[in-house]
Protein backbone atom coordinates (compact mmCIF):
# COMPACT_ATOMS: atom_id res chain seq x y z
CA UNK A 1 0.00 0.00 0.00
CA UNK A 2 1.33 3.31 -0.92
CA UNK A 3 0.99 6.59 1.10
CA UNK A 4 -0.69 9.77 -0.82
CA UNK A 5 1.02 12.57 0.65
CA UNK A 6 -2.20 13.83 2.26
CA UNK A 7 -2.04 10.61 4.16
CA UNK A 8 1.66 11.00 5.07
CA UNK A 9 1.16 14.79 6.22
CA UNK A 10 -1.28 13.14 8.59
CA UNK A 11 0.56 10.52 9.70
CA UNK A 12 3.17 12.76 10.66
CA UNK A 13 0.98 15.10 12.07
CA UNK A 14 -0.22 12.30 14.55
CA UNK A 15 3.15 11.41 15.35
CA UNK A 16 4.05 14.96 16.56
CA UNK A 17 0.87 15.19 18.77
CA UNK A 18 1.66 11.68 20.69
CA UNK A 19 5.37 12.58 20.65
CA UNK A 20 4.33 16.24 22.24
CA UNK A 21 2.05 14.41 24.78
CA UNK A 22 4.23 12.17 25.88
CA UNK A 23 6.79 15.06 26.80
CA UNK A 24 4.82 16.78 28.23
CA UNK A 25 3.60 13.56 30.95
CA UNK A 26 6.90 13.49 31.18
CA UNK A 27 7.57 16.48 32.38
CA UNK A 28 4.78 16.43 34.62
CA UNK A 29 6.04 13.52 36.19
CA UNK A 30 9.55 15.51 36.40
CA UNK A 31 7.63 18.19 38.72
CA UNK A 32 6.09 15.89 40.94
CA UNK A 33 8.78 14.02 41.70
CA UNK A 34 11.35 16.71 42.34
CA UNK A 35 8.49 18.66 44.76
CA UNK A 36 7.98 14.94 46.94
CA UNK A 37 10.54 13.25 49.08
CA UNK A 38 12.73 11.39 48.65
CA UNK A 39 12.27 7.97 50.16
CA UNK A 40 15.99 6.65 49.14
CA UNK A 41 17.55 10.35 51.30
CA UNK A 42 14.69 10.18 53.46
CA UNK A 43 15.39 14.55 53.11
CA UNK A 44 12.11 16.42 52.88
CA UNK A 45 11.33 18.87 50.44
CA UNK A 46 12.17 22.54 51.03
CA UNK A 47 9.27 24.36 52.02
CA UNK A 48 9.12 27.60 50.63
CA UNK A 49 6.92 29.90 53.85
CA UNK A 50 3.68 31.05 51.79
CA UNK A 51 0.44 31.67 53.16
CA UNK A 52 0.16 32.37 56.72
CA UNK A 53 3.06 32.62 59.20
CA UNK A 54 1.41 33.48 62.44
CA UNK A 55 -0.67 31.67 64.27
CA UNK A 56 -3.86 33.41 63.98
CA UNK A 57 -5.55 30.39 62.20
CA UNK A 58 -3.92 27.80 65.03
CA UNK A 59 -6.34 26.35 67.04
CA UNK A 60 -6.92 27.23 70.94
CA UNK A 61 -4.56 24.65 72.96
CA UNK A 62 -7.27 25.08 75.34
CA UNK A 63 -9.68 23.35 73.35
CA UNK A 64 -8.03 20.33 73.79
CA UNK A 65 -8.03 17.95 76.80
CA UNK A 66 -4.87 15.55 76.10
CA UNK A 67 -1.78 17.23 77.47
CA UNK A 68 0.23 16.21 74.40
CA UNK A 69 -2.18 18.03 72.26
CA UNK A 70 -2.54 20.91 74.37
CA UNK A 71 1.79 21.20 74.44
CA UNK A 72 1.71 21.01 70.47
CA UNK A 73 -0.72 23.37 69.79
CA UNK A 74 0.95 26.11 72.29
CA UNK A 75 4.65 25.23 70.36
CA UNK A 76 2.02 25.81 67.51
CA UNK A 77 1.52 29.26 68.69
CA UNK A 78 4.81 30.18 69.59
CA UNK A 79 6.92 29.06 66.51
CA UNK A 80 4.74 29.62 63.76
CA UNK A 81 7.41 31.09 60.93
CA UNK A 82 9.39 28.37 62.01
CA UNK A 83 6.49 25.60 61.94
CA UNK A 84 5.68 27.47 58.19
CA UNK A 85 9.17 26.59 56.62
CA UNK A 86 8.84 22.67 57.63
CA UNK A 87 7.85 19.37 56.07
CA UNK A 88 5.38 17.43 57.55
CA UNK A 89 6.62 13.61 57.70
CA UNK A 90 2.69 12.42 57.81
CA UNK A 91 2.25 13.59 53.86
CA UNK A 92 -0.17 15.60 54.55
CA UNK A 93 0.86 18.09 51.67
CA UNK A 94 0.74 15.27 49.28
CA UNK A 95 -2.85 14.25 50.82
CA UNK A 96 -6.30 14.95 48.22
CA UNK A 97 -7.75 15.60 51.52
CA UNK A 98 -5.62 18.06 53.38
CA UNK A 99 -2.29 19.24 50.74
CA UNK A 100 -0.90 21.58 53.54
CA UNK A 101 1.60 23.46 52.49
CA UNK A 102 3.57 23.07 55.83
CA UNK A 103 3.57 21.46 59.39
CA UNK A 104 1.78 24.81 60.75
CA UNK A 105 -1.25 24.05 58.58
CA UNK A 106 -1.55 20.88 60.47
CA UNK A 107 -2.59 23.29 63.79
CA UNK A 108 -5.23 25.21 61.86
CA UNK A 109 -7.72 22.46 62.25
CA UNK A 110 -7.54 19.18 64.35
CA UNK A 111 -5.57 17.48 62.01
CA UNK A 112 -2.73 17.96 64.28
CA UNK A 113 -4.42 16.82 67.36
CA UNK A 114 -5.38 13.42 65.84
CA UNK A 115 -1.20 12.76 64.37
CA UNK A 116 1.32 11.72 66.37
CA UNK A 117 3.98 12.85 63.94
CA UNK A 118 2.42 16.32 63.42
CA UNK A 119 2.47 16.70 67.04
CA UNK A 120 5.80 15.36 67.55
CA UNK A 121 7.76 17.28 65.01
CA UNK A 122 6.47 20.80 66.30
CA UNK A 123 7.18 19.82 70.16
CA UNK A 124 10.58 19.17 68.88
CA UNK A 125 10.94 22.39 66.80
CA UNK A 126 9.72 24.19 69.42
CA UNK A 127 12.10 22.36 72.44
CA UNK A 128 15.17 23.27 69.52
CA UNK A 129 14.25 26.75 69.04
CA UNK A 130 13.73 27.11 73.13
CA UNK A 131 17.79 25.39 72.81
CA UNK A 132 18.64 28.63 70.35
CA UNK A 133 18.54 26.09 67.31
CA UNK A 134 16.31 28.98 64.56
CA UNK A 135 17.71 27.73 61.13
CA UNK A 136 14.64 25.99 59.60
CA UNK A 137 16.93 23.66 57.31
CA UNK A 138 18.68 22.26 60.78
CA UNK A 139 15.67 21.95 62.89
CA UNK A 140 14.40 19.94 59.51
CA UNK A 141 17.39 17.76 59.26
CA UNK A 142 17.11 16.73 62.97
CA UNK A 143 12.72 16.15 62.41
CA UNK A 144 13.91 14.31 59.22
CA UNK A 145 16.25 11.93 60.96
CA UNK A 146 13.46 10.96 63.64
CA UNK A 147 10.80 10.85 61.60
CA UNK A 148 11.18 10.61 57.91
CA UNK A 149 11.34 7.32 55.88
CA UNK A 150 14.79 6.13 56.92
CA UNK A 151 13.87 6.67 60.88
CA UNK A 152 10.80 4.56 60.00
CA UNK A 153 12.63 2.32 58.13
CA UNK A 154 11.04 2.35 54.86
CA UNK A 155 12.57 3.17 51.71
Amino acid sequence: MTRTPARQRWLSARALIIAGAALVLVAIAVVISLNRPSPVSGKAPVIAPTGRSDASAVLDPASFSDDQQRHAYMAAREIPAVLNQLYCWCHCRESTIFHHRSLLECFESDHASQCSICMGEATLAYDMVKRGVTDARRIQGVIDSRFGPLARGKT
